[in-house]
């Protein structure tokens, strides 16, 4: 839905429980006490939700009396009860509901959906928000707001806990309780019939006192909705997720993926971490907690001896880590410290009687060294060295350093005194080197990940023009007609105008010409068995070597066929190569539908291939390079091939993802792409079979479903301005500099008409928010100088923000000072406008103060209408783009 009224449900004044006097959960009586027993400065109430008579012809329920009317009302009553509850609340005023645990083995299926159904009918016309049902509640600590079932009292703090499992949040409470770590939101979503995860991540990626976001979730239902605010969420906050898997996954139907890699793969994508265990959750928390932002991805290891050392670094190796480099001077000064025979390397094996001091001489002799990033202690018992000693020396250069130190105690009781002192000096402490590097790792991986949040593929092609009408005819020629599927030469028409090779073989009418065919071809090849026009059987038999084994394969595939298919005739033999000439093995290239994210890419190897080199992997369109890239890079199709080759190939099969990107991106008829077997060679790829099924009457080209909105490329205009050309486009992630450049440099008066207050110096993390958009739900539109230095500077910026789940939208723009006044704000203005009513806005709505009047030029000039504003000095801008119920 949107963030509308969620004040109320994070930040409310005032708080009612209502319960109806039999609820036996007692979730009513536990939420009352840790409302009472916490800082919240607003009224608490509890209200009483007593059935009517049977005679009485009004509301099933009666609340009792309220002193105020509660912002937030937390609701304890059956679930067929609740309707009436809110209707009730919503007539005197409430806007936030949390529903909490429902007695739901008391109703069948049809009850609680009509149940549900009510709820949000009695909800919609009071813009109630409703949390729930189910829900264990919420808790804002620094509001001293908790209106849940907590175990245990929780501190403030910046990390922000979302669940839908009410055990996995007690559990992850009650550790970081013992673990004296604070949160700035718990929030347990309940069966998310109308706030939801979304919701909640848009709430969050706003809010000023959380600083990284912990979510453990099952699934979505809107996978649109949710990369949009999963991607807000994570541009500027670490969000880390344990994700409950079904125990069988399901595959969307032939693809060679499950629907637990489709999440795996927009997760990634939306540039969150995903860890795997509730251990991994508990260390997780403490991180976030704790860690700082990290130099680089190399990790130096010190060790009080070789054993540990050796262990923490091939731990570190086997999860695709790097080590560490110590230059020479750090060496050489290491060496005069720990005065030992031993090679002084990484991982650093320290002497078996190192002190407590030397100890922490070493470590900061490393931190000294310009080419260390991050350090791993791993400590275990030493009668030279009491561990709580070591702590103290760690903890005391951890307090001089800006660098991540994790540290490890490898032991039992004898290190639990040293686990205590890091942890209370907010020092990284792990009970092994296996969980310290997994944490390490992860934070290596948000890294990663938010290197693929930031890319914004263009909906129009770059670097290769594809022939979209042939492309088009050849689909408009399948659905006229009535093919759900691509014919061989339709399919042909298809890749090429996207310049696929398709490798052509004709079909050989005899097992001894077949044979001549392979001659021609080369072994080993593929045997496919062709049936008269019409028949839809597909018999391969693949890797064949000789003559011999062809002969034996067509036998068995004419007898497959007869089984299959009787009566079906076969009217020859296909050949085609079973392996690429580089080397490479067979892939099978594909698009799939999954029923939240929409459509996916797949790279897989060839399904008829004995070659078995890589796995299965997916990612969410639209693709570029480098996202294409990364695909190809975790298939691992090419680990087997030699080093000096890889870089082509992997190349080859990147551009050709984004090719097969960029058909889904145009042509929207498309439901399903099986491109098996296609060969890769250095010189391209080449698609030996096509199957590519059909959507007819898909509406609009292009973008059918896509969770991730592409660059809006078709956007882009080159305009005439004061004898120059001025480029006016969407706004890309890399314009953060230029136009945190433009931001600053406005005149202190410039300053505070745009932001009603004079800003200067915009912090970073405002710049991002500014320049990393979903052009799903706002557009920006910059207009770029290149000056003759080649360098790009920003003059102007407009931007709206569209209202999600209305038709309404905000708008704001600035012009650089210097050169105000001479069109180029009507010039942006006029831009927006034109997206905006192709978007299918109905209203752009805008404030400005009332002693802007060049903005109240500008806006007159448009045909907006100006009124007073609710606030002081302000004025509202509005203006109708069309009607309401217009198509």
């Amino acid at each position: 839905m949107t963030v509308r009224n969620l004040e109320f449900l994070f930040h409310p004044a005032s708080v009612a429980v209502v319960a109806e006097p039999d609820e036996p959960s007692r979730y009513a009586e536990v939420v009352l006490a840790n409302l009472e027993a916490g800082s919240f400065s607003g009224p608490v109430m509890s209200v009483s939700a007593r059935k009517r008579s049977l005679f009485y012809l009004g509301d099933d329920v009666r609340l009792g009396e309220l002193a105020v009317v509660p912002d937030l009302a937390i609701i304890c009553a059956s679930l067929d009860n609740v309707p009436s509850i809110i209707g009730q609340l919503g007539a005197r005023g409430t806007r936030a509901v949390i529903v909490g645990p429902w007695m739901w083995h008391r109703m069948n299926r049809k009850q609680i959906a009509a149940a549900r159904t009510a709820i949000l009918e009695a909800a919609q016309p009071y813009l109630i928000r409703v949390l729930g049902p189910g829900s264990g509640g919420l808790v804002v600590p620094a509001r001293g707001l908790d209106a849940s079932a907590a175990p245990v009292p929780i501190k403030p703090g910046k990390i922000a806990l979302v669940a839908q499992s009410t055990a996995i949040t007690a559990a992850v409470l009650d550790r970081a309780h013992s673990k004296g770590i604070g949160f700035s939101t718990v929030l347990h979503l309940g069966a998310c019939l109308d706030v939801d995860l979304a919701d909640v991540l848009d709430w969050l990626a706003a809010d000023p006192d959380t600083r990284s976001i912990l979510v453990q979730f099952e699934e979505v239902s809107a996978g649109r909705k949710f990369m949009s605010a999963a991607r807000a969420a994570a541009r500027n906050k670490p969000v880390i997720t344990l994700r409950g898997r079904p125990v069988t996954g399901s595959n969307p139907i032939g693809a060679p993926f499950t629907a637990g890699q489709v999440y795996e793969a927009a997760l990634r994508r939306a540039g969150w971490v995903s860890i795997a265990t509730l251990g991994d959750l508990f260390e997780a928390v403490e991180a976030m907690a704790r860690v700082r932002p990290l130099g680089g991805e190399r990790l130096t290891i010190l060790a009080n001896g070789h054993g540990l050392g050796r262990i923490a670094g091939e731990t570190l190796l086997r999860s695709g880590g790097t080590l560490g480099h110590l230059s020479e001077a750090t060496v050489k000064r290491l060496d005069g410290l720990l005065q030992t025979r031993s090679t002084l390397s990484n991982p650093l094996a320290l002497p078996a009687d190192i002190t407590p001091a030397h100890w922490g001489e070493a470590l900061a002799t490393v931190l000294a060294d310009n080419e260390t990033e991050s350090v791993l202690t791993v400590c275990s018992p030493s009668p030279f060295a009491p561990s709580a000693e070591v702590a103290a020396a760690i903890c005391e250069v951890s307090r001089q350093t800006e660098r991540n130190i994790f540290t490890c105690w490898v032991g039992g009781a004898a290190m639990l005194e040293a686990q205590r002192i890091a942890a209370a000096h907010g020092v990284l402490s792990h009970e092994s080197p296996e969980r310290a590097i997994a944490v390490f790792q992860g934070v290596v991986n948000y890294r990663r990940n938010r290197s693929l949040l930031m890319q914004m593929p263009p909906s129009l092609t770059e670097g290769f023009s594809p022939d979209v009408e042939a492309a088009r005819s050849a689909v408009g020629e399948a659905i006229a007609a009535g093919a759900a599927k691509l014919s061989t030469r339709q399919a042909r028409r298809l890749l090429q105008a996207y310049g696929f090779a398709v490798g052509e073989y004709a079909v050989a009418g005899s097992i001894d010409a077949a044979i001549r065919t392979a001659g021609e071809i080369g072994y080993p090849v593929d045997l496919i068995l062709v049936f008269s026009e019409g028949v839809s059987l597909a018999l391969v038999a693949a890797g064949l070597r000789s003559p011999a084994e062809i002969r034996l394969a067509a036998r068995g595939l004419r007898n497959r066929a007869r089984r299959q298919r009787p009566g079906s005739r076969a009217s020859g033999y296909r050949l085609r190569p079973s392996a690429a000439r580089s080397g490479a093995p067979a892939l099978r290239f594909g698009v799939a539908s999954d029923p939240v994210f929409g459509p996916v890419i797949f790279l897989a190897p060839a399904s008829a291939s004995g070659h078995r080199d890589g796995r299965p992997v997916v990612a969410l369109p639209p693709l570029n390079l480098m996202l294409a890239g990364d695909l190809v890079a975790r298939s691992g199709f090419a680990d087997s091939l030699a080093e000096g080759e890889r870089p082509a190939l992997q190349a080859a099969a990147s551009n050709a993802l984004v090719r097969l990107s960029q058909l889904l991106t145009d042509i929207d008829e498309l439901s399903g792409v099986e491109l098996d077997p296609l060969h890769v060679e250095a010189s391209g790829v080449v698609v030996l079979g096509a199957r590519i099924d059909l959507v007819p009457g898909a509406g609009k080209p292009g973008l059918r479903g896509f969770a991730i909105c592409p660059y809006p490329k078709e956007l882009e205009q080159t305009v005439d301005w004061q004898g120059g050309r001025l480029l006016i486009r969407p706004i890309r992630p890399e314009d953060e500099n230029t136009l945190g450049e433009l931001l600053n440099s406005l005149a202190p008066e410039d300053s505070r008409m745009r932001f009603f207050e004079s800003v200067r110096n915009l912090p970073r993390a405002r710049l991002a928010r500014f320049s990393q958009i979903d052009y799903d739900r706002e557009m920006a539109l910059v207009a770029i100088e290149r000056g003759s230095d080649g360098v790009e500077r920003s003059l102007g910026e407009v931007r709206a923000v569209v209202d999600p789940g209305s038709a309404l939208a905000d708008f704001a723009i600035v012009v650089a000072s210097p050169i105000k006044g001479q069109g180029l704000g009507r010039l942006l203005l006029q831009s927006l406008i034109a997206y905006c009513r192709g978007r299918g806005i109905v209203e752009l709505r805008g404030e400005t103060l009332d002693g802007n009047l060049r903005m109240q030029r500008l806006a007159r000039h448009f045909g907006f209408t100006l009124s007073t504003g609710a606030d002081r000095g302000i004025l509202d801008l509005r203006l109708t783009l069309r009607a309401p119920d217009e198509p």
